[in-house]
């Protein structure tokens, strides 16, 4: 999930939502090489078209099930949900797989991007986790299944500076004595200012709204102040001392704190938000029966853990856990606890109600972006 903002931040009230990862435009990749699958490829049977996240799967995953099936996997690429979408709807290209967030997938229900995920003839269903079955944004898993997911976080440098607290109060409140970059992302930012004031990250209430935007104007305008910026990005401001702090997706952090032990990262003790990626199967699909057992060999523990070594993003896979990379295990960042999402410490961010309310989250946005 290396997050970024969007070209667009709106491809309809609707579908404003949140925007992923750090690269400023698409790319493409394949197992093997690069390609850009055609519509006119035809459903053979023996070729899988993905449509994901870039960099989020490991490599050595994919060149297995290929092995393991005498198929061959396309990987296509993107840096946003809303690109994402817009692609899929505007038919460039025949995709058997998708992996979007969670806040969008109801999106691509009402756009009829999606076909049933038939669980039940996936034998290894039963390994998530239950916190992550039967979702509010996809009840009965009736379309997707998780893939991996992510908290938010702050983090530091101790090599440079150490907080005094693990309160977002460091950026939101009075004081304005540490540098600090917030996340090119609006609902993690907004989101982040209505858990500091003691709401919902999916608050609807133009009077909450209101006040998150007056903090956000307050403290857009500290001296303190350095960027909006991706997760990569923020790291490397950390590591060369730019900022002190750094709302940052935990995972993003953990990759460069397997290297640098001075890299830290926590989840803030007012709350934050959590999002998951998910596996969905386009109704397009040219190779269902090939997509579907893609599905299930994820869900695999051994492979379910192997994306997770790789990523460094949080699995869902509970029978996945034992083959975790021990420090991985050992970040609490990385885990949250049930009592985490019992009390909302963590909270999933959802897709936005209709009405005005994406309306006001765009221009919330739009003005800090413009300061």
């Amino acid at each position: 999930m290396k997050r970024s903002l969007c070209a667009v931040l709106l491809l309809s009230c609707t579908l404003l939502s949140a925007c992923h990862r750090v690269q400023e435009k698409d790319t493409a990749a394949e197992g093997n090489g690069t390609t850009t699958p055609q519509p006119s490829d035809p459903g053979d049977g023996k070729t899988l078209r993905i449509f994901m996240w870039s960099d989020y799967i490991d490599p050595q995953v994919v060149k297995e099930f290929e092995k393991r099936e005498g198929v061959k996997v396309v990987i296509d690429t993107y840096e946003s949900n809303e690109s994402m979408i817009a692609k899929l709807q505007g038919g460039g290209a025949s995709y058997d797989l998708a992996n979007p967030s969670n806040y969008v997938l109801q999106t691509m229900v009402r756009a009829k991007l999606l076909q049933p995920l038939q669980k039940e003839g996936l034998k290894n269903f039963g390994n998530i986790s239950a916190g992550f079955l039967n979702p509010d944004f996809d009840p009965g898993n009736t379309y997707s299944v998780p893939y991996q997911f992510a908290a938010t976080g702050l983090a530091y440098n101790s090599a440079r500076y150490t907080p005094p607290s693990d309160s977002w109060s460091l950026i939101f409140g009075p004081g304005d004595t540490v540098r600090f970059a917030l996340l090119d992302d609006p609902r993690e930012v907004i989101g982040a200012a209505l858990k500091y004031l003691g709401y919902s990250v999916d608050s609807d209430k133009v009077e909450e709204l209101k006040k998150a935007r007056d903090l956000l104007r307050r403290t857009v305008q500290k001296k303190g102040f350095e960027s909006f910026s991706g997760g990569p990005e923020t790291r490397n401001k950390l590591l060369a001392g730019s900022i002190d702090l750094g709302q940052i997706y935990v995972g993003d952090l953990l990759q460069g704190a397997a290297e640098n032990k001075g890299l830290h990262v926590f989840l803030p003790r007012e709350g934050t938000t959590i999002s998951t990626d998910t596996l969905v199967i386009l109704r397009g699909s040219p190779n269902p029966a090939l997509a579907r057992r893609f599905i299930d060999y994820v869900l695999e523990p051994r492979v379910s853990a192997a994306i997770s070594n790789y990523t460094f993003y949080g699995n869902p896979n509970r029978a996945a856990q034992a083959f975790l990379d021990p420090f991985l295990k050992s970040q609490k960042a990385f885990n949250p606890s049930p009592e985490d999402f019992r009390t909302d410490k963590v909270e999933f961010i959802n897709e936005l109600k209709g009405g005005n309310t994406p309306r006001l989250y765009d221009r919330i946005w739009t003005e800090l972006k413009s300061r």
